[in-house]
């Protein structure tokens, strides 16, 4: 395998290596509002969901890379303290395209993108009406690794609500993956939609036997792999 070092690779192309092979990531639609009550509407596919007492979902809306400045998201959030986070639809793909381009701060991106704006029960900022999952969210913790071109920065958020569109949800209470068709992003353009590419993975209650008690034989097959196994 080849190797590549962050300490000598420059940034752009360790960042292209890095979301080409951690893939495909859930994307964060997050509303914010400034103290003036300006809203924006940003993208962020460093993003994931982490525990439920309290449920906590972190982001990271990293310095630019061309200008190492902050995100109008990130300058928000830190003046109010709070966001939503409505998830990505394949339905919803081209308009959030418009909501990613780089505005000036003040310009609403739910007015570039024409996303409709759903109120809010706990929080100022809106959630986008047109998505099946809205989470609202009061930050817990900023965690702050650097300023230049590509840095990283941490939101660390509390979910304090959570909308779910009926129609997503099966008789058990869950959410149907074939109705909700969440869009995820990988490497450069690509992005992948969750209904073209579904499979079950039971996830086990019980422990179970393991690889480790089959007959050797089996186990160093040349011609079996883990996953036959």
């Amino acid at each position: 395998m080849r190797q590549f070092d962050p300490d000598t690779l420059p940034h752009s192309e360790f960042h292209r290596l890095l979301v080409g092979g951690v893939a495909p990531r859930p994307v964060a639609l997050v509303s914010s509002m400034s103290l003036d009550g300006s809203s924006n509407l940003s993208p962020f596919s460093f993003f994931n969901v982490f525990g439920v007492n309290p449920a906590v979902l972190c982001f990271s809306p990293a310095y630019s890379g061309r200008t190492g400045m902050p995100k109008h998201t990130m300058l928000n959030i830190l003046e109010t303290r709070e966001c939503t986070v409505s998830i990505v639809t394949y339905e919803m793909v081209h308009q959030i395209s418009l909501a990613s381009a780089p505005y000036e701060r003040g310009v609403d991106e739910f007015v570039k993108s024409g996303l409709t704006k759903r109120p809010s029960v706990k929080v100022s900022p809106p959630g986008v009406a047109e998505s099946p999952f809205v989470m609202e969210a009061k930050l817990l913790r900023h965690l702050d690794f650097g300023k230049g071109p590509g840095s990283a920065n941490l939101m660390i958020c509390e979910v304090v609500m959570l909308h779910v569109n009926e129609s997503m949800l099966t008789d058990k209470g869950g959410i149907d993956p074939a109705r909700i068709d969440q869009v995820a992003r990988l490497g450069g353009p690509y992005y992948t939609r969750a209904k073209r590419g579904l499979f079950v993975l039971p996830q086990p209650g019980v422990p179970l036997v393991g690889i480790d008690r089959l007959p050797e034989e089996i186990r160093s097959s040349p011609i079996l792999t883990g996953k036959h196994l």
